[in-house]
């Protein structure tokens, strides 16, 4: 396969038992988690939706994603802890406890919290801090699933 084979090509090679680069099955492996991820968040949501207007075209690059597990009484969990400006969007998507996300404003630099009632998909727009705690009645627990974006200046 070469560099300028489409992408679609090189998914029809693997479906019908073709072998593929790793950076190739690596960046298909990608796609397909957050593609996953998004599309858990909207089908088990039975929650609230919210997102903070994001401006697709500053997106400079995928960073990570993941997923966890929050118990009530651990300490917050960070998810972005440095100076930069992030795009996160975030799927609660089994909860028997609230979240309390922590963040900081892009524009104002102002810490911020926000709590989720229960499952549900929220957007975030973030300037270097994000970070989850489960609050409620011992022994509780989130799981979540994030899907973390870098914005340009």
């Amino acid at each position: 396969m070469t560099a300028r084979e489409p992408d679609d090509r090189i998914i029809v090679d693997l479906l019908h038992g073709g072998e593929a680069a790793v950076g190739e099955m690596k960046l298909l492996l990608r796609l397909v988690a957050a593609v996953a991820l998004l599309c858990a968040g909207a089908t088990f949501t039975v929650g609230s939706s919210s997102a903070q207007e994001i401006d697709f075209g500053k997106i400079d690059k995928f960073q990570s994603l993941g997923t966890g597990t929050l118990h009530v009484g651990d300490p917050p969990k960070s998810i972005i802890d440095d100076d930069e400006r992030h795009a996160v969007i975030l799927t609660i998507y089994d909860a028997d406890a609230q979240t309390k996300v922590y963040w900081r404003a892009p524009d104002s630099k102002e810490s911020r919290t926000t709590i989720m009632p229960g499952r549900g998909v929220q957007t975030f727009q973030t300037l270097g801090v994000l970070k989850l705690e489960a609050i409620g009645e011992p022994y509780h627990e989130i799981k979540y699933g994030y899907v973390l974006l870098g914005l340009r200046q």
